[in-house]
């Protein structure tokens, strides 16, 4: 506790001294004004403009007239955006006197030679921003799409057949390490943070199945956002952090995307696509008042897709709608505000084939949701405060999975007690159509508020940030739902029980964030820095205090021009994610162990007697889990090309996954004293024997690490002016190496031997993996401007493409007995004879090492002045899918994404 109040001290002792202080020089300021264009010279209104590397803002009036006062002495950038324009940006030397600077905003259209179709990289954070126009060159189905343009990802088929997840600067290692790469990517649309953490559409593992088997529906329950969910269309831009984010961001790991909705008036727009798999429309529009003060713009999206043309029970369909008002309000338009509804709704389902009436199998998966969020920055321009930024949001969705199948079994013993205990139980049907619905009600609610000034010491201008949030998880679903006397499933004794959701109480969280971000000069060397710390309180007590584990969080990233066009930077960080409300509230397991089993043909003398034992997994004392970056960098910038390069290291630990344990339970065999005809026979109350029974069962852990590192690279050569092409390389080396630093019990031992085992052995828990992958895409991008024609080609290699397992130690670490009594053993004891029965036999390890694999995709976009529009794409067009060894799989693999093609038709009304 004195720590936790000596940050609070410290965090408003650094602020009162930013803004009281009086040794700080007051510089003098100047400005800049101008009018915003379009490019046949006609004012533009309501066009945003930002200093950079700050947040300073401004919109322009009805004449197309900003102004910005007050501006310290400086080097800045002016970033000049609209709906449907290029953004332009410019370097601006502020002075003491007011500067006039116009900016002309030509209209987005294909073939200009500004219009990008290209990730540009970001220089603080490692940063890309994709914008429009190479969002809409992608073709993108959804939000993973337009991702592939980010260094290190592959280009990939449209896919809509499954939850779709994002892993950034990690290549597939082992599952655990996808998911929990994905789990802490934060994905932020319009600035509010889209959690998952109160999803829990999962179903009880069977013990056939491995621990972390996903349910047989579609979830993405403990994982990341489903990125199907998110269609691309309405996206003005998107920003993908994988280096040190900004202290403002929180709950996160992996990396940081921003997507940004369009906002702006714009002419009613109908974008149709079509592939093999799918069919989709989507319609934009935009529109403002006569006074410019208000703008309004709608969006709708509506898709259907098949895995397989040729399988019309196996689909999925999306249908999504966001409404948006931005509003201005005051003379100055210093006051900005704006609200956004938006819901989409969702069904991924494999209907019953009419001819499969052996199992029956169906299940679907219906996501309906609702958002509304409304947000405000108010530029103050005193001394005391720049600006104040407050932003609020409530997110609430209606999840309903369903599956069934026929279940053959043997007649089985049933209990449906739901705590220890011993009774009369009854037998359950040999055959039976067992039905699980899962339904969830997750409600997320967000709120921050941000105090920002703005100081000049020296030769430096300080942007301070102080910002507060708060974060709300809660599912309050009716459950997972059954017949309790035809359950799903199940085998070795595992019972299953219904359970409600709402049952659970909500995760709650606190954030504090104090940041300068710095801009400035050491002699002739510009200087860009952003400095930080963030506090999470997870599950809090109070303010500082927490249920599980406060996390201080510092951060950098520092960038120096050590010679014209040369940046120098480096960062360090750390994040942490909170552990999702399906792994600290896992639910109960229920074990039924037979205590007397008579089944007679006549059902009145029949009797089965059962011991039920439960082992009550809620409340897990699981800490957030956390990663520390690092990285360093440089960018070579000059008028028409540049490089960019990144070497980075990131550890997580502390992450979630599921390990199988197993614990012991003690349980009476019972013997009959007589059969009275007519009547259930008659028990002896002195048990014949009491045997052990090892129950197995799935419990979370915080034991899994990730270790990802390597250097990703970007490389913009100067366009060939005379015949108009330009070529971009990108790509990546990466890393990963991920482990189990659990311990893993030798379940196979208690449920598949014919006699139950004096101990079950521990041992070195599942998994180490290393894998490592070197790709490069090159990217050729050919403009015809008076066609208003873009084509581009990529050529993608992975060039280095390992994975290998390392073997784990055979000798055991401990072992547990029937009394339930664990004993740890070190490697000398270990290699006694007494325990030579328990030592395991392991992988010596596998080694997975493939061929270069080259990819070849083509897109074409080519737009009509008149407002009509239309695209084209072939991927893998060679049809280059070769057959390689796979050592792991134990035979040959066909790699590369299929052949495959798509089109789209866009109408500007």
């Amino acid at each position: 506790m004195p720590c936790k109040k000596w940050i609070l001290k410290w965090l408003c002792g650094v602020f009162m001294v930013l803004l009281c202080s009086q040794a700080i020089a007051q510089a003098k300021s100047g400005g800049i004004s101008g009018v915003v264009k379009n490019d046949a010279g006609a004012p533009l209104a309501n066009a945003t403009l930002q200093l950079l590397p700050f947040e300073w803002f401004t919109t322009s009036n009805a004449e197309g007239y900003y102004q910005f006062v007050g501006v310290a002495a400086g080097r800045y950038t002016l970033q000049v955006s609209m709906v449907g324009h290029l953004t332009t940006s410019k370097e601006v030397l502020v002075q003491s006197v007011l500067i006039n600077l116009d900016v002309s905003l030509p209209v987005r259209i294909a073939g200009l030679k500004d219009v990008l179709v290209l990730a540009k990289p970001l220089r603080i954070g490692s940063a890309s921003r994709i914008d429009k126009t190479a969002i809409a060159h992608t073709q993108p189905t959804s939000l993973l799409d337009a991702l592939q343009l980010i260094p290190g990802q592959l280009a990939l088929n449209p896919d809509l057949s499954g939850p779709q997840q994002i892993n950034l600067r990690q290549i597939p290692s082992t599952t655990d390490a996808g998911r929990v790469n994905a789990l802490g990517t934060q994905i932020v649309l319009d600035g509010v943070p889209q959690s998952n953490n109160a999803n829990l559409q999962t179903n009880l593992t069977i013990l056939n199945s491995g621990a972390s088997t996903l349910p047989p529906f579609a979830s993405v329950a403990g994982r990341g956002n489903d990125l199907r969910q998110i269609p691309a269309d309405n996206i003005e831009s998107i920003d993908v952090i994988r280096g040190i984010p900004s202290a403002r961001f929180g709950d996160l790991t992996s990396g940081l995307i921003l997507v940004n909705s369009r906002l702006g008036a714009l002419r009613p727009q109908v974008t149709m696509r079509l592939n093999a798999n799918l069919a989709q429309a989507a319609l934009l529009y935009g529109f403002s008042g006569k006074s410019k003060q208000h703008t309004i713009n709608l969006a709708a999206d509506v898709l259907q897709s098949r895995d397989d043309i040729r399988d019309i029970q196996n689909r999925y369909s999306r249908v999504q709608g966001q409404v948006s008002w931005q509003a201005f309000w005051g003379a100055n338009k210093k006051f900005v505000t704006t609200t956004i509804a938006s819901g989409y709704t969702t069904l991924d389902r494999l209907r019953q084939d009419p001819g499969d009436l052996r199992t029956q199998t169906r299940r679907s998966s219906e996501d309906r949701s609702l958002r509304l969020s409304t947000e405000g920055r108010w530029k103050a321009g005193k001394p005391w405060l720049h600006q104040l930024h407050y932003l609020v949001s409530l997110n609430t969705v209606y999840q309903n999975s369903y599956f069934q199948e026929i279940v053959t079994r043997d007649l089985f013993p049933l209990s449906t007690a739901l705590r220890d205990t011993t009774q009369v139980g009854v037998f359950g049907r040999s055959e039976y159509l067992a039905q699980t619905t899962v339904n969830g009600k997750p409600r997320n609610g967000y709120a921050r508020l941000e105090y920002a000034i703005i100081k000049k010491t020296g030769s430096f201008t300080h942007n301070v940030l102080l910002g507060a949030e708060w974060r709300m998880d809660v599912n309050r679903g009716n459950g997972r739902l059954f017949n309790p006397l035809e359950p799903p499933r199940q085998n070795y004794s595992v019972g299953d029980r219904p359970r409600r959701f709402s049952d659970i109480p909500a995760m709650h969280q606190l954030g504090y964030y104090l940041e300068d971000r710095l801009n400035g000069q050491i002699g002739n060397m510009r200087v860009q820095a952003q400095a930080g710390v963030r506090i999470d309180n997870v599950a809090p007590r109070n303010m500082f205090a927490s249920r599980y584990k406060t996390i201080v969080a510092p951060r950098i990233n520092a960038s120096a021009e050590v010679a014209k066009g040369l940046w120098l930077r480096a960062g360090f960080g750390t994040a942490a994610k909170a552990m999702p409300l399906s792994f600290l509230y896992p639910g109960q397991r229920f074990f039924d162990l037979v205590n007397f089993n008579y089944f007679a043909i006549n059902p009145a003398e029949r009797l089965v007697v059962v011991t039920t034992r439960v082992i009550d997994l809620d409340n897990q004392a699981l800490n957030p889990y956390t990663s520390k970056k690092w990285e360093w960098g440089f960018d070579v910038e000059r008028a028409n090309w540049n490089i960019n390069a990144s070497v980075f290291r990131e550890t997580t630990t502390g992450a979630p996954g599921t390990n199988r344990l197993v614990r012991p339970f003690a349980y009476s065999r019972l013997r009959t004293l007589s059969t009275p005809p007519g009547q259930p026979p008659v028990l002896d109350p002195v048990p014949q024997r009491v045997d052990t029974f090892f129950a197995a069962y799935d419990a979370p852990s915080a034991n899994r690490r990730v270790v990802n590192q390597g250097v990703e690279y970007n490389i913009d050569l100067p366009e060939i002016t005379a015949i108009r092409t330009k070529v971009n390389i990108n790509g990546a080396y990466i890393q990963t190496e991920s482990f189990d630093d659990g311990v893993w019990f030798d379940a196979d031992r208690a449920y598949f031997g014919n006699t139950v085992p004096t101990r079950i052995g521990i041992y070195q828990s599942g998994s180490r993996v290393k894998a490592s992958r070197f790709n490069t895409s090159v990217r050729v991008v050919h403009r015809i401007p008076k066609l208003n024609i873009i084509f581009s080609a990529l050529w993608q290699t992975v060039w280095i493409s390992t994975n290998r397992s390392v073997p784990l130690d055979s000798l055991p670490a401990g072992f547990i007995d029937r009394t339930g009594q664990i004993t740890l053993l070190n490697a000398i004891e270990a290699k006694q004879p007494i325990y030579s029965n328990l030592v395991r036999q392991v992988n010596q390890g596998t080694t997975n090492s493939f061929p270069p694999l080259h990819l070849f995709n083509i897109r074409f976009t080519k737009d009509w002045k008149q407002g009509f529009g239309c695209s084209f794409y072939a991927n893998n067009f060679l049809g280059m899918r070769p057959l390689h060894a796979d050592d792991i799989v134990g035979g040959r693999v066909r790699r590369n994404e299929a052949l495959f093609f798509g089109a789209e038709l866009t109408i500007r009304l």
